[in-house]
């Protein structure tokens, strides 16, 4: 890394990560990425970013079957359980429903599960 262009306020560190004593020496030091300790410092303007949500609302509602799987099966839970006729938008909205229904029966207490969504034909 070329550190000729570096602010004079700004540290390398031996793991590449950077350093700068925004608030003075009393106070704690920023560590961060250049980008990160450059916006602390003024020099750079902080980047927006922006996530782009996908709406769901636009989306019919299909029927989808869930099928919940434990990593350490009771005898009386080896083939899972079966959440059918779940009605959602997708196939993960329809696994955190049957996550839901499967938290009402006391299904998912201390136990580690899977769910696995399928559209219903």
């Amino acid at each position: 890394m070329n550190t000729a262009k570096l602010d004079p306020r700004i540290g390398m560190l031996n793991n590449g990560k950077f350093y700068a004593f925004v608030n003075g020496y009393d106070k704690p030091e920023i560590i961060g990425t250049l980008d990160e300790v450059e916006t602390a410092l003024g020099l750079r303007k902080a980047a927006t970013v922006r996530r782009v949500r996908k709406s769901l609302r636009g989306l019919p509602f299909k029927t989808y079957n869930v099928h919940m799987t434990f990593e350490f099966p009771a005898w009386d839970e080896k083939q899972g359980y079966w959440y059918d006729g779940i009605a959602a938008r997708s196939k993960s909205e329809a696994n955190k429903i049957a996550r839901g229904k499967a938290e009402g029966d006391g299904h998912t207490t201390a136990k580690r599960v899977w769910f696995k969504a399928t559209e219903a034909e």
